[in-house]
């Protein structure tokens, strides 16, 4: 068939609400089954990192009713724990705890080939299909315990939907539209600000469409609905995590730069440095991230202009739907309410930033498929082998499954039962999951502001949530408390703890203070140690301590 032909007559199979047939689809299917292996391969033979174990502690609990009572705990909606412990009869394997983000992570990479071929045809669909289901940070947040693949699943479901509902005239599929985004705001809040920009588009198709009356109703209804649903979050959860420890860690710690602080940044500098760290974070590089930022801005400029995409999208819906969210976005992290940049938090903005880069690499590629693959094929490969590995990180030989099953060993057969274990939070997560057998654990509450919990024989004492992990100054802080407060007997051993990713705390001590210049350390690969001490041994002076 000539191009102009075909062409035609995929244009008039989108205004029809269907997509054409064509030769893209053994491919597109090959690329959804790579992503599938990738993501098996990606949760297969390692332990759960900090978060995924906290994830699955939240859900393993009594009843359901007691799991979302602990999910009121987190910083996310409760749907992942629900999924998690309905899970739990079918095991607790790492890969069975991680299936549910594998499954949605690919079921995302096909309903998005299916939306963006919707839009703009087989050909960006291809391209913008490899950059989901292949680049290794859409790999990666899409095979760990976390909400992300049910996020991205439901949010694009939502999209892919209203795309099909208007194309048809059909209030049934707008309903569906609307439910399927309640459920990716149940996943996470960042579908919040998608459903947002979301609305805005569809209020413009709309209004310039020739939509029946049912339909529209049907939309209102949706909106009804999602408006509800995010009252109801609000009033149970939102309000009561604000200002929290937990809040206010993310805003000073681990997301500072994704939040704008009054004062000290330039909003002009903040809008460019966390856009482009944005594109460096979703295609896994820095160089490479700057590069594709300035391909989405020429794809922008394209799609406004006409050049590229669809004919179905005026001006206003292209601004929209893949301007309006990064403003959106921008806005809200001004205002200290969501985090802007290089962060998986903002990850159901690779929606739009691959659909735009993809149309660019299209347009770049010119009638030819085969170059644009090729183009694709080179940005992929860049990504893998020069990858930017983004904190908190653990090599995946550190992770190794193996590592953590020789430290539980270590604890049954070389530590006595009569020398207690510390940790902080984040490694009593992960002790507690795997030496306590992924059985759910008690706390007995013998030591005021600590939880203590016994697995395989022996007491582990954790710092609470608000201690995620020990450095110096905390550590010797809640070890002076104990001692002083009689819950370490003078001669008493006691094994030091660290699993995850903050696990230099006895790198530090022997850095910092002279006592520490022999103390020795037992590890399984890097993110695993333990090392030694005795209560009543001798420790820094207490200035020496506050400024360590």
């Amino acid at each position: 068939m000539p191009r102009a032909q075909l062409k035609f007559t995929e244009q008039n199979a989108a205004a029809a609400g269907v997509c054409p047939p064509d030769d893209s689809m053994p491919l597109a299917i090959a690329l959804v089954a790579l992503g599938l292996l990738l993501r098996i391969h990606e949760a297969w033979g390692t332990f759960l990192n900090p978060d995924e174990a906290l994830h699955f502690f939240v859900a393993n609990r009594a009843s359901l009713g007691a799991a979302y009572k602990a999910s009121l705990t987190m910083a996310h909606p409760p749907l992942l724990i629900f999924v998690l412990y309905g899970l739990r009869d079918f095991g607790h394997s790492e890969l069975i705890l991680r299936l549910p983000a594998i499954l949605t992570g690919t079921f995302f990479c096909s309903i998005f080939y299916s939306w963006l071929r919707r839009l703009f045809g087989a050909q960006i669909a291809l391209v913008g299909l490899a950059f989901a289901a292949i680049l290794p940070p859409m790999v990666d947040v899409t095979a760990q315990v976390r909400q992300y693949g049910l996020l991205l699943v439901f949010i694009i479901g939502g999209a892919w939907y209203l795309e099909r509902a208007l194309a048809k005239n059909s209030p049934k599929l707008m309903l569906i539209s609307g439910l399927t985004l309640g459920l990716g705001i149940f996943s996470h809040y960042s579908a919040l600000l998608f459903v947002v920009t979301l609305g805005l588009y569809a209020l413009l198709r709309i209004q310039i469409g020739k939509t029946s009356g049912g339909t529209v109703l049907a939309w209102i209804a949706g909106q009804s609905f999602l408006f509800a649903l995010v009252v109801f979050l609000y009033l149970t959860h939102i309000s009561k995590i604000k200002g929290t420890t937990m809040a206010e860690q993310a805003f000073d710690g681990w997301l500072r730069k994704s939040y704008f602080h009054h004062g000290s940044d330039n909003p002009l500098t903040f809008l460019v440095t966390r856009s482009f760290s944005l594109f460096q974070y979703i295609f896994g590089q820095l160089v490479l991230g700057d590069l594709v930022a300035l391909l989405f801005v020429a794809g922008v400029i394209l799609l406004l202009r006409g050049k590229i995409g669809s004919a179905k999208l005026t001006r206003a819906e292209v601004a929209v739907l893949f301007l309006f969210s990064f403003a959106f976005n921008y806005a809200l992290a001004f205002l200290d309410l969501y985090p802007y940049g290089g962060t998986r938090h903002c990850v159901y903005l690779s929606i739009f930033a691959i659909a735009v880069v993809s149309a660019c690499v299209v347009s770049i590629a010119g009638a030819s498929t085969l170059r644009g693959l090729a183009l694709t094929g080179l940005i992929l490969v860049f990504s893998f082998v020069f990858r930017t590995n983004h904190a908190p990180y653990i090599a995946r030989a550190d992770q190794s499954r193996t590592h953590m099953i020789d430290a539980v060993h270590f604890i049954s057969d070389d530590i006595p039962s009569s020398e207690p274990i510390l940790v902080d939070y984040e490694s009593g997560i992960e002790i507690g999951h795997y030496a306590c057998n992924q059985q759910p654990i008690s706390y007995d509450g013998s030591i005021p502001g600590l939880l203590v919990f016994h697995c395989v024989g022996h007491r582990i004492i954790s710092t609470v949530p608000d201690l995620w992990a020990f450095i110096p100054s905390t550590f010797l802080s809640e070890w002076n408390s104990l001692v002083s407060g009689g819950y370490l007997q003078p001669g008493q051993k006691v094994w030091v703890l660290q699993a995850g990713w903050m696990v230099k705390l006895d790198e530090q001590l022997r850095t910092d203070f002279a006592e520490f210049r022999d103390l020795r350390t037992q590890q399984f690969g890097n993110n695993i140690r333990f090392f030694q001490l005795t209560a009543g041994q001798q420790m820094p002076s207490a200035a020496a301590v506050s400024h360590p």
